[in-house]
């Protein structure tokens, strides 16, 4: 993959000024203290909300983003905002680890470039078609055990981007690449 000039990180903090190197969030614990981005602004977004894969699923089919979301009042209750930061890609690698092909990392702080201030996670994820699911527990659970990762079931369900009739993306048919 070329190293994309720009790559991008949400967080619910809108006043960030600088990202210093953090181990609170490992892929590895052999990582160490890093800063996460991606160059996919929309991947960035589904992070602006605080959540666990407890009860939020991020995940990917082909290039349709998808979150599931077992806990609506728990997810409008975290929802607070946020922004998505632009930072240089001058000190980040591409070191894949867990499958994570589009997360890139920097062991040096990195100051933001600008960023783009959301009232609303929701909001940012939909502005950027990110499919987004609010399902029950038990649907949550079934998706999250799924030899298939869970399309065929989310093929069944109406997004809220189909609810609100915002960026409604199909997911594929057939086989996906990414999960």
């Amino acid at each position: 993959m070329n190293k994309p000039s720009v790559l991008y990180h949400a967080s619910p903090n809108r006043k960030i000024e600088i990202f210093e190197p953090r181990a609170e969030h490992v892929r590895d614990p052999l990582e160490g203290p890093v800063v996460f981005a991606t160059p996919d602004i929309a991947y960035a977004s589904c992070f602006i909300v605080e959540s666990d894969d407890s009860w939020v699923q991020i995940s990917g089919f082909n290039n349709v983003r998808v979150v599931v979301i077992s806990d609506r009042t728990r997810f409008e209750r975290e929802d607070q905002g946020g922004a998505i930061y632009e930072l240089p890609s001058d000190t980040f690698v591409n070191e894949i680890r867990g499958g994570a092909k589009d997360e890139w990392t920097s062991r040096e702080a990195v100051k933001p470039i600008t960023k783009n201030v959301f009232d609303s996670g929701l909001d940012a994820m939909l502005k950027y078609a990110v499919q987004v699911y609010f399902v029950d527990q038990e649907t949550f659970d079934h998706i999250n055990i799924a030899d298939d990762h869970g399309i065929a079931i989310l093929r069944t369900l109406k997004s809220e981007n189909q609810e609100r009739n915002i960026n409604v993306c199909e997911l594929p048919k057939g086989d996906f690449n990414e999960k």
